[in-house]
């Protein structure tokens, strides 16, 4: 399922604990990430060049097949006609294996014979610009699928090792189009549900995925509660401001968290928080490196890199520290896909964005 940009799904998973007489519940929470080179990478010349290792070319005609399939156009020629901007996408594969494992014993009465085959796919995709040879990204791929079989009489057949590969090999793939597809991965988090400061309707909005009511009600109660769960309001909010990828609202939340800051639990989302912010700040070097290592047609004017803006992009710029100007500089000169419905644009100031950038925002629509 693709979601749509900014929008976070969630998951509850039942947990009740209670420490310092505050009720914590985990969700699993499906956080959005921009693709990392710009959503299909448009209006780029890329060249897939050498893939090496073993199933390399099972995994070249994949990766040629999918940037096919999501409209990149792929060229053998490492010159770009017209002047535009062009990148090489290069892998090396160290390892790309089915093993079969010890013949095992399951569990229960009578015990199932187990055959289970385990398949793996370790590589590195390098993207480098051409025009500069300068590395944009290394992206590591690891794939670690298994399959068994089990019967009750005799010791099964192993799975194919032929199917164990194609499986990590599509596995990898789906790994590799984090460099041209908007993505998500899972991230278990923990909430206070406390009846004080509202925090259980807290809870209950962040249920229903209503993070423009959230955000807000987390701000409020963190600010007014004056409680044995004020500790615990802080939290919230910095898990309110992290699932709207608010990642340094979110650090200054926790740190508020008084004597619950020790917690593992804080802890945990401190971390995962950081973790998130570098993801930005990492994209946001990547994107700006590029635009800058490109020469302009014209002296005193940009040339557009390929990279498609979006919403979740200007996010990342924001979060990974880039200038304002910057930002709206790169606005200008680059193709856009932005959405500005109202609950677009609360989502944006929600994210930290200035206003600056969401006029050139508007500007560039």
């Amino acid at each position: 399922m693709t979601a749509r940009p900014g929008c976070i799904a969630v998951t509850l998973t039942l947990f009740l604990a209670c420490s310092q007489a505050i009720a914590e519940k985990k969700l699993q929470v499906k956080m959005p990430h921009p693709a990392i080179l710009g959503e299909g990478l448009a209006g780029a010349h890329v060249v897939l060049g050498e893939i090496t290792g073993r199933c390399a070319k099972e995994f070249g005609d994949l990766l040629r097949q999918d940037l096919l399939a999501h409209s990149i156009p792929v060229d053998e020629k490492a010159e770009p006609a017209g002047g535009a901007p062009a990148v090489s996408i290069t892998v090396d594969i160290a390892r790309c294996e089915a093993l079969p494992r010890e013949a095992m014993l399951g569990s229960g009465i009578p015990a199932p014979h187990i055959s289970r085959t385990e398949g793996h796919f370790q590589a590195t995709v390098h993207v480098r610009d051409i025009g500069t040879g300068d590395e944009l990204v290394a992206q590591p791929l690891r794939a670690d699928p298994a399959k068994e079989n089990q019967a009750f009489s005799t010791q099964p057949e192993y799975p194919a090792p032929a199917d164990l590969i194609a499986i990590a090999r599509l596995q990898a793939l789906g790994q590799t189009r984090r460099l041209y597809e908007a993505w998500t991965d899972n991230q278990e988090i923990s909430f206070i549900d406390d009846k004080d400061c509202h925090l259980r309707d807290e809870f209950e909005t962040f249920k229903s995925a209503d993070y423009k009511a959230l955000l807000v009600a987390a701000k409020t109660n963190a600010e007014s509660c004056q409680s044995k769960a004020a500790a615990g309001a802080w939290y919230d909010l910095g898990i309110a401001c992290m699932v709207v990828q608010n990642y340094d609202a979110a650090l200054s939340a926790f740190a508020k968290t008084g004597k619950l800051h020790d917690s593992k639990m804080v802890a945990d989302a401190v971390a995962q928080c950081q973790t998130n912010k570098a993801l930005a700040a990492a994209l946001a070097r990547h994107i700006v490196a590029w635009v800058k290592s490109q020469k302009p047609a014209e002296p005193g004017k940009l040339m557009q890199t390929g990279i498609l803006f979006t919403n979740d992009l200007v996010v990342r710029l924001v979060q990974g520290n880039v200038a304002d100007d910057e930002i709206v500089k790169l606005i200008s000169t680059q193709p856009n896909r932005f959405a500005l419905d109202d609950d677009d644009l609360l989502k944006l100031r929600q994210a930290g964005v200035p206003d600056t950038v969401i006029a050139a925002m508007k500007g560039g629509k």
